[in-house]
């Protein structure tokens, strides 16, 4: 399990990105609407990462088509999100904590990766962590802007259907429903699972491509095997936990 602390090393972090990787009003973020890029359900079932990991993957890969919300309805959402998050707990679990062990107490290099992804207009998957005495509860949300002066991330909680909300890096601490998280995590590995992307594809094909007429879907080489062309700058996608 990963044990990083809430936003350690952070503040000389947010100066050196303030001077190299900001804008003028002191921010980097990308176009991500929570009102419509997300998901339209309710994450009771503990769907948190698949919600944020599908909703980052159809806004980086459907550039230019309608948003999710009006894309896939409920029914089927419901179903991707149940069988995405069902491949995360059986594949990523590991590889996720290793990742954030590996940064524990340096957060510098993969908060660096972070800001540089929402400058090229990509979300961010962010890993979050509460250990009580019955054991560790994580929660994955996606960010969408960093702004460095308030030292905050704008987040999509799966947990809030259409509601902005804030990770406050210096309070070190985000309480989502009625969990209080303290420690978090920016794992970059995620965003390079190859089995992770193709899940995602299989899922979409599965639940709305084929249903759809052909004018929708003139996108579906940009959906890619390891060796084609990936998404936008990166090289490949993923995400965190059960809520």
């Amino acid at each position: 399990m990963f044990r990083l602390s809430f936003g350690k090393g952070l503040g000389v972090v947010a100066t050196l990105l303030c001077l190299a990787l900001l804008s003028s009003n002191g921010s980097v973020e990308a176009s991500f609407r929570v009102s419509e890029d997300s998901f339209s359900i309710s994450n009771s079932p503990g769907y948190c990462f698949a919600m944020a990991a599908f909703a980052r993957w159809y806004y980086l890969v459907h550039q230019g088509e309608p948003p999710l919300r009006k894309v896939i309805d409920k029914k089927a959402q419901q179903l991707i999100a149940r069988e995405l998050q069902t491949f995360y707990s059986r594949n990523m679990i590991t590889l996720q904590a290793e990742y954030c062990n590996r940064y524990y107490g340096n957060q510098s290099e993969s908060f660096k990766r972070f800001a540089e992804g929402l400058v090229k207009d990509e979300p961010r998957i962010v890993l979050l962590m509460n250990k009580g005495p019955k054991g560790a509860v994580l929660h994955a949300v996606l960010a969408y802007e960093y702004n460095a002066e308030q030292n905050i991330v704008k987040v999509y909680d799966p947990n809030y259907m259409s509601e902005e909300r804030v990770i406050d890096l210096d309070h070190k601490q985000y309480v989502s429903l009625d969990v209080t998280y303290n420690a978090i995590c920016f794992p970059e590995v995620l965003h390079h699972h190859t089995g992770l992307i193709r899940k995602m594809e299989s899922l979409y094909a599965r639940h709305f491509e084929h249903k759809a007429p052909a004018t929708m879907v003139s996108w579906r080489g940009a959906a890619t095997s390891p060796s084609g062309k990936r998404l936008k700058s990166e090289t490949d996608s993923s995400g965190p936990a059960k809520h």
